[in-house]
């Protein structure tokens, strides 16, 4: 590499420390960058500051997404600083990885993955600031929801306990009829014989004749009947009125009960529903923005021209790689040389223990040849010497 730099024609410029930062955030090689044009170093200075720039926007946008459901500083702070290095990670790996071919659907369809994974996170981040720009609006959305909450409990409520009302009223009403009824008939005897006795009604008499002695006796039964009525009745009609008085307590606990589910109802997910009934247009335009810019790394990366730090990238990864496979063929063919020499050895041993058998073979045969001499000349002398004891 050094060699390469020596035969370069740019001259090794000071670049300051937020330029080299800015490489650093682009993923490409300083060493390389030095050598090249100034145009080229503005270029890759530029992708680095958009990376970093998404990172960052990344970082606010998560924090705040935590942050509107937990309602808590520091646990948002982390989080939304660990979602934007994640996030300027992935940004720096896929353009530092990024290589320019000389034909355009090759690198796009290297980017193509990505491209995709950018519009889904455009949509992730996107979604937490747009409740911090419309958050107004939102509030209003979420109050209308809670207050059609609030009714509609109510209205449960009722639909469960006003039956059971209704139905004891009815027996209330049915039992002060039925009081009714006797007083009204008690009332109209009662003016019937006071009449009689001041000679204003019936025989128009002054005094208290037969007649009203038969009607003060029709009204004193009348009014011990209202008198029982009443006993009878009543007792059912108070404790008719304490089940009422037991049910709306009931309907009212219900309700009280319901209402801090209500009154919560204002985390994320209740103004994401609130956002999704506001007009759609301002909050497709704010996504498409965050698509740009979370697109724009790569994208900047993708329809930049091919220029001299690709160039001399290549040359260098080209020299790194044949001097790879030159260290892999040498140490191959060392391999092989070893493989030989052991191979030959392998086989001159073999050969010398095939010789070294062979000998052996031949002095057993040799041998047994000898021993079978010698068992012959033993049976002849043996057959010999029978010959001569018989004679």
């Amino acid at each position: 590499m050094e060699d390469f730099k020596n035969n370069t024609s740019y001259p090794i410029r000071n670049v300051s420390s937020f330029t080299h930062f800015f490489w650093w955030c682009s993923g490409a090689n300083t060493d390389v960058l030095l050598d090249c044009p100034h145009s080229e170093q503005n270029k890759y200075v530029g992708i680095g500051a958009t990376v970093f720039f998404t990172g960052l926007l990344a970082s606010i946008s998560g924090g705040y997404a935590l942050y509107s459901v937990f309602n808590s500083l520091f646990p948002a702070i982390a989080f939304g600083i660990i979602w934007g290095f994640v996030i300027f990670n992935l940004d720096r790996f896929i353009v530092s990885t990024l290589r320019k071919d000389d034909i355009f659907w090759n690198e796009f369809k290297l980017v193509l993955p990505r491209l995709i994974l950018a519009v889904i996170l455009a949509i992730v981040i996107s979604k937490p600031l747009e409740l911090k720009i419309f958050e107004k609006e939102i509030a209003q959305k979420v109050q209308e929801k809670q207050r059609l909450f609030a009714i509609e409990s109510q209205r449960k409520a009722e639909q469960q306990f006003n039956p059971i009302a209704d139905s004891l009223r009815k027996e209330i009403d049915y039992y002060k009829n039925e009081i009714a009824k006797v007083a009204t008939s008690r009332d109209t005897l009662y003016t019937a014989f006071i009449g009689e006795a001041e000679g204003t009604r019936g025989t128009n008499k002054l005094g208290k004749g037969p007649v009203f002695k038969e009607k003060k006796i029709q009204f004193d039964k009348i009014e011990q009947d209202l008198k029982d009525k009443q006993a009878q009745f009543q007792p059912l009609i108070d404790e008719r009125e304490k089940q009422i008085l037991a049910l709306k307590a009931q309907r009212d606990t219900s309700v009280a009960k319901a209402q801090p589910i209500i009154s919560n109802y204002d985390g994320l997910m209740a103004r994401l529903d609130g956002l999704s009934e506001l007009p759609q247009i301002p909050s497709l335009f704010i996504m498409l923005l965050f698509i740009c810019i979370e697109t724009a790394p790569v994208l900047s990366k993708l329809f930049s021209a091919k220029g001299p730090y690709d160039e001399k990238l290549k040359n260098i990864e080209h020299e790194i790689e044949m001097s790879t496979i030159e260290n892999i063929n040498f140490r191959n063919h060392e391999l092989n040389k070893k493989l030989t020499l052991y191979t030959n050895i392998d086989k001159a041993q073999t050969e010398q223990e095939i010789l070294n058998h062979k000998e052996s073979l031949k002095i057993m045969a040799d041998a047994h040849v000898e021993l079978t001499k010698e068992m012959v000349n033993d049976w002849l002398e043996k057959e010999k010497d029978k010959l001569k004891n018989k004679v």
